[in-house]
């Protein structure tokens, strides 16, 4: 073209008129797909963020109050005893006619201790809130009035007329340090008869320490990053600026934070952004005010979020797009050169069915053409669209059978194993990649009875999730009717069968424990053998099947046997993904290795017993996928 002269359409050949027309239907496609399908995805990862913080945050609140519910049930166990141990105290202080002075309170804590297990201390407070007599010479002339609500608190006991326990709290270390960062002490209070006096008794034990160590907020802080990946940092601050969640902390450590202090003061969640970091905190308030309690249990949660994660995630799906966005103009350029000839009528046919589909109509057809070529391709493009669709629909609806499944397994799980006198009890339940049946029961009887179960329902995914179902519902209720194990395995099966689809099945094993008489009387369905560990002899006995699996022959008997055991003595019940795991020489882990895992660490704790268990496995799988559920429960007698 010469200088000067004017570009026209009409200059180019029809050739590269075409091109340059297919490149620009070419880009628009390619602009518009890439950007609805960018904007969809980014809108998706914004709620799964949001979805996730949330979740996060009812999760956190839900476990600190299961953790508070079990440390006051443990903390109320002293009550009753902290009650008796007053009325020497308030005896004394009427003997002494008011007269503090002629109050012993060293011999009448020599007399009052033997009672407890820990060091007992005894403390006199006045009107003004101020600890006037004590056994502790360190807290002597320490004012309450420096902690208004719990100066209140006490001034309500002492004005009232009856006994009253607090929970296990951190103390005042000595008169002149403001901080509550000093031992565990469990606090109770009765006033004088005259109501001049508020007596006080603190008992300091190591136990305290143990139980926060087995209910800790550290592991729930430990707990909630691991399930979300945005969160940087999580501490638990309890209403004395104490941090409750450092797991190493035997000694407290004093939070100062302003936002933490406006959340004690103003009792309420909320959040606050920092631009500068990109991070967003939340302080959640968990109110867990005890009115029968003068010291206020309630916690404040500090989260802190970080968008790093979700704006790589951001970064990358626009870079993805953007190539592929590239690939299919790229390509484009280079089929236009040579097929604009034949796309004359063709291209419209195909740009109109492309956006059809484009904009979410997948059954839409691409029209027949008359070129060899083109058929193949109509035909290409019409099962890669089937495909999509069916294998779009498929994988959704496995991932959500899968995540049903999940969480009804989990859900029937005992949260918490229940303490037995006499007894160490562990479980535990590692899902294959496929969720599957397994699952373990405690059932509290009474009377000092406890029913263990363990089982393996055939078949996996939903189906067994809610056969799972099923079979523990049905097992709970017969055992707690019936009382005596054959009748309640007899009645199970009945039920089971009745309910059951044709095929499932499940093998099952219970008993009964009395922790009296330590005589433990089972039923086993078909179900692995458990292994009876005698401490005695050193044997290992196993406990066979007394009848056929439930949900198979509706009249089947079944029957019970019943062992004593003794101290020492260890039972490990277990399902077929312990034994049945394989190595990458497809070897099964046996039942001879288990027995020999339990003759070299019976003397374990039962938590121990299952630890060396799994870790055994372990070693022998050696990285082998695992491909059924591995369930484990042990007791052993102590």
């Amino acid at each position: 073209m010469a200088p000067g002269s004017r570009f026209s359409p009409e200059r180019l050949s029809l050739r590269g008129y075409l091109t340059v027309f297919i490149i620009l239907i070419i880009v628009v496609v390619a602009g518009f797909l890439m950007t609805v399908s960018y904007l969809s995805t980014r809108e998706e990862l914004i709620s799964q963020y949001e979805n996730l913080r949330t979740y996060s945050e009812e999760n956190v609140l839900g476990a600190v109050a299961l953790v508070d519910t079990g440390l006051r049930m443990y903390d109320n166990t002293l009550n009753d005893r902290m009650q008796d141990a007053f009325s020497d105290y308030v005896d004394a202080y009427n003997e002494s006619g008011g007269d503090l002075a002629r109050i012993d309170l060293a011999a009448l804590k020599s007399e009052i201790q033997p009672g407890f297990s820990g060091a007992l201390d005894l403390y006199i407070i006045n009107e003004s809130g101020v600890i006037v007599a004590s056994t502790v010479p360190e807290v002597l002339g320490l004012d309450f009035k420096e902690w208004p609500e719990y100066y209140q608190s006490i001034t309500d006991l002492r004005l009232g007329t009856s006994f009253a326990a607090d929970r296990v709290v951190r103390s005042v270390p000595s008169a002149g340090d403001s901080s509550v960062t000093g031992t565990l002490r469990k606090f109770a209070y009765m006033p004088t008869p005259d109501h001049r006096y508020l007596l006080e008794l603190g008992l300091e034990s190591d136990a305290f320490f143990q139980e926060r160590a087995g209910l800790s907020y550290s592991m729930i802080a430990k707990r909630i990053q691991e399930l979300n990946p945005n969160l940087l940092s999580v501490r638990i601050v309890d209403t004395n600026r104490v941090l409750v969640s450092d797991p190493s902390a035997l000694n407290a450590t004093e939070v100062t934070d302003p936002e933490i202090d406006r959340a004690l003061s103003e009792r309420r969640t909320f959040s606050t952004t920092d631009p500068a970091s990109g991070t967003t905190t939340t302080y959640l308030f968990a109110d867990l005010k005890d009115p029968a309690s003068a010291s206020d249990m309630s916690l404040v949660i500090e989260l802190v979020y970080s968008g790093a994660l979700l704006e790589e995630k951001l970064r990358s799906v626009l870079l993805l797009h953007l190539a592929i966005a590239g690939i299919a103009v790229g390509m484009g350029v280079v089929l236009a050169f040579g097929t604009s000839r034949l796309l004359t009528q063709p291209i419209k046919e195909i740009i109109e069915d492309v956006d059809t589909i484009a904009r979410g109509d997948l059954d839409h057809p691409i029209r027949g053409m008359r070129n060899p070529e083109f058929t193949t391709l109509e035909n290409s493009i019409t099962i890669m669209i089937q495909r999509i669709r069916e294998y779009s629909e498929e994988l959704e609806r496995e991932k959500t059978e899968l995540q049903i499944a999940s969480r009804i397994q989990l859900s029937f799980l005992p949260r918490v194993i229940p303490r037995i006198p006499g007894f160490g009890i562990a479980a535990i339940s590692i899902p294959a990649k496929e969720v599957g049946g397994d699952f373990y029961d405690i059932i509290d009887i009474g009377q000092g009875k406890t029913g263990l179960v363990i089982a393996d329902v055939s078949g996996k995914g939903v189906p067994a999730a809610l056969f799972m179902v099923l079979s523990r519902t049905t097992v709970r209720t017969s055992l707690r009717m019936m009382g005596v194990v054959a009748a309640a395995m007899s009645d199970a099966n009945r039920m089971i069968c009745a309910d059951a689809d044709q095929g499932m099945f499940v093998t099952l094993f219970f008993g009964i424990l009395d922790e009296r008489t330590r005589a433990f009387t089972y039923s086993n369905a078909g179900h692995n053998p458990p292994m009876h560990f005698r401490a005695a002899t050193g044997e290992i006995a196993l406990m066979t099947s007394t009848g056929m699996a439930l949900g198979v022959v509706e009249e089947e008997v079944y029957t019970q046997e019943t062992v004593t055991l003794h101290s020492g003595d260890v039972l490990v019940f277990y399902t077929d993904g312990v034994t049945e795991a394989l190595d990458r020489d497809d070897r099964q882990f046996g039942e001879e290795r288990l027995q020999k895992v339990i003759r070299e660490f019976h003397h374990l704790p039962a938590a121990g017993i299952v630890t060396k268990i799994q870790e055994e496995i372990q070693a022998f799988v050696a990285g082998t996928p695992q491909f059924d559920d591995i369930t484990l429960m042990v007791i052993r007698v102590d």
